[in-house]
């Protein structure tokens, strides 16, 4: 297995897309998410299908019964992985029939690829899980990520992870918010990371040379005994980043200065 870990708001609906068009891989679909409880007959209706969204994701959500599925209800039903960490506890007899899907779908030169956010506070689990797993850790530069975690946190109480003691930040201005959940994600995903299963990407870097990202990411699994057969047909050359600066209005200015002050 392949699995994207990252924030929300990271540029890893992306990194997922980028990677499920530019590889031969089985990844999680709407349609296998919508037949959760039956993940062979899932996984079997997904083979070999690729996604029709022309990258083009909202938050996360990637349109079309072959679209790209962080598989909430997929990871949450067989393996107890929210977006609420920690992890709850699930029959092992479920575990091990999912060990048994997987191990009939998956193949050497055709990896699983995962990219649910709620994989970032279950590292160590899945490694116990799906020995040989290989993570890709998607960073983006902070400001960005956070100022978009910020404008989301504007309209509504709380958005997508919920790190232990979450509930005791609701009252936190939106500012303090959006910079506590980043710095308490990325805390939790950088204690679990190692070098040797970890590929470390800069989403800057993916979106400028996402064919150099297929080759990195090639390159390192196949370090890992994975045989990941990158295809370019479907993969444009460029992706605008879409960067902010400090400057941009009052809202990145204040955040800027707290996070320059952590």
């Amino acid at each position: 297995m392949i699995v994207i870990i990252a924030p929300p708001r990271s540029g890893s609906t992306l990194t997922y897309q980028i990677l499920t068009n530019g590889t031969r891989s089985l990844y999680l679909t709407n349609l296998w998410n919508l037949l959760y409880a039956l993940p062979l007959i899932g996984g079997l209706l997904t083979k070999g299908k690729k996604s029709s969204s022309n990258f083009i994701s909202n938050r996360g959500w990637v349109n079309g019964l072959y679209g790209e599925s962080e598989g909430m209800r997929f990871w949450q039903y067989w393996i107890g992985q929210s977006l609420e960490e920690p992890i709850k506890k699930v029959p092992i007899s479920r575990i091990k029939y999912l060990q048994k899907v997987f191990g009939r779908l998956i193949e050497k030169d055709s990896p699983m690829i995962s990219a649910y956010l709620g994989h970032a506070f279950s590292m160590n689990t899945l490694r116990t899980i799906f020995p040989g797993i290989t993570f890709i850790y998607v960073k983006r530069d902070k400001l960005s990520n956070v100022y978009s975690l910020f404008n989301i946190l504007k309209e509504k109480e709380w958005f997508s992870l919920k790190p232990i003691s979450w509930e005791d930040k609701i009252h936190l201005n939106t500012y303090e918010k959006a910079i506590w959940q980043y710095n308490s994600i990325t805390s939790s995903i950088e204690k679990d990371i190692l070098d040797k299963d970890t590929l470390v990407v800069n989403y800057e870097d993916i979106c400028n040379d996402p064919r150099q990202f297929l080759k990195k990411a090639r390159d390192f699994v196949g370090t890992r005994g994975i045989d990941l057969q990158v295809e370019y047909d479907l993969t444009p050359s460029f992706f605008e980043a879409k960067n902010i600066n400090k400057g941009l209005n009052e809202d990145t200015k204040i955040l800027y200065k707290l996070i320059s002050n952590e």
